[in-house]
């Protein structure tokens, strides 16, 4: 049974809370059987034996290796089997390219794993120094200070219990770096590489290219645009037909479009204090279960529209038609705790709230994996260095899911998996 009214198409969150790996598939067995699926998979994009092997030696490093996943540590832990200078050229110097193997691996994992939405979440890497790939300076509202890093846009695939990276991109700032294409920026053949110029158009153009490339399936796209600028990323959402739910600021401006709404009228409200006058109002409130043993959410949703977005060119654009704001939280004082917009004004709040669930199973789940198997750890100045890495760090990111493992298990090296398997 679906949770949706009249959006079929966009929303498919099935009751079964199931899918995905059971618990029962964990350990070194269920891990050395997801390789087995996918080494075949993955690695028939490269044409030389020899390349293949190391692909899968590199594979065994990511899931293997302690500590940082760096190319000297994964030579280090596979022992004698490879030197450090020859998976160093695989990864930095080789000629094979990462987008086959990249796409083999999501048409994979789209249809062991089909996922219920498409997040595309930022990620942001520091650095110790300027000479990696794509780093700039930028401002980081976790450290609440500039810092030296990488920004990355992942797009993932989330179920009930999984959420796997189909895609990454790195951003690149206006000096690109060593081993750059020149046409690294577009996305899909004939795109504008000024496409790049904005946080907000990348995050979109990521998910555009990765739906073109895997011929994605319908499902709605959540976002985290708490610290872009909302108004033009829902904007640009809403331009390429991309049914959302997006994450925004308390600060964003909306234009009240809800009768219910006391003093509602034309001049632009903050979506905070929207929230609130909705709350007050008390007939679009509800309290939906969390899912957690946590207070059950208070949702609070309010019919809104955008201001006219000012576009790249100095042109101002009309602001969109009707959109759903939602606010989230447990009912405490700080109320409300997140505020999301969504174009599918119609849908089941239940299943909007689950949507937002996905997302934050990416933030739970789905990046601590990436992390645990390097996607943050790559050294080197290479462009084509950093996607193959990541691409291979997305095969052993996969494979773990598909072992059933959870990220918060011990670390894969302490059950006894790594150089016996090779």
């Amino acid at each position: 049974m679906t949770l949706v009214n009249r959006e079929p198409d966009c929303i498919a969150l099935l009751d079964d809370p199931t899918d995905g790996p059971g618990p029962e598939t964990t350990g070194r067995p269920a891990l050395d059987r997801s390789v087995a699926e996918l080494s075949p998979v993955v690695f028939a994009s490269l044409p030389r034996a020899d390349q293949r092997r190391k692909g899968l030696m590199y594979l065994r490093g990511l899931l293997g290796a302690t500590g940082r996943k760096s190319v000297r540590n994964i030579a280090a832990f596979l022992g004698d089997q490879v030197n450090d200078q020859g998976l160093h050229h695989f990864i930095n110097d080789s000629t094979w390219e990462w987008d086959p193997m990249r796409e083999a691996l999501g048409r994979h994992v789209l249809q062991r794993l089909p996922p219920r939405a498409y997040v595309v979440h930022p990620l942001l890497i520091p650095k110790s120094g300027t000479h990696s790939a794509g780093v700039t300076r930028t401002f980081s509202w976790e450290r609440g200070q500039a810092v030296t890093a990488q920004q990355v846009t992942g797009v993932w695939g989330v179920t009930a219990q999984t959420a796997h990276p189909l895609n990454w991109q790195l951003h690149l700032p206006s000096q690109s770096p060593r081993g750059t294409p020149d046409d690294c920026r577009g996305t899909v053949p004939g795109t504008d590489p000024a496409a790049w110029r904005t946080p907000e158009e990348a995050m979109v153009n990521a998910y555009v290219e990765t739906a073109a490339r895997l011929s994605l399936p319908r499902r709605p796209v959540v976002l985290n645009a708490e610290r872009l600028d909302g108004i033009k990323l829902v904007a640009r959402l809403g331009a390429a037909g991309l049914r959302h739910v997006s994450k925004i600021a308390p600060d964003t401006w909306l234009l009240p479009n809800d009768p219910s709404l006391p003093g509602w009228g034309d001049s632009p409200l903050q979506a905070s204090r929207i929230a609130r006058m909705a709350r007050a109002g008390r007939n679009r409130v509800a309290l939906i279960p969390s899912g957690t043993p946590d207070t059950p959410e208070l949702v609070v949703t309010a019919r809104v529209r955008l201001p006219a977005v000012r576009e790249a060119s100095g042109q101002r654009g009309t602001g969109n038609g009707d959109l759903l704001l939602i606010g989230v939280g447990g009912g405490r004082s700080r109320w409300p705790e997140e505020l999301w917009l969504t174009d599918m004004a119609r849908a089941d709040h239940s299943a909007l709230l689950r949507l937002v669930g996905l997302s934050r199973r990416v933030e739970r789940q789905g990046v601590p994996l990436a992390e645990r198997v390097g996607i943050r750890d790559f050294v080197g100045r290479s462009y084509a260095g950093w996607n193959r890495h990541a691409t291979l760090a997305s095969v052993a990111h996969a494979a773990t899911e598909l072992a059933g493992l959870r990220p918060d298990a011990d670390p894969l090296a302490a059950r006894g998996w790594g150089r016996a398997c090779l």
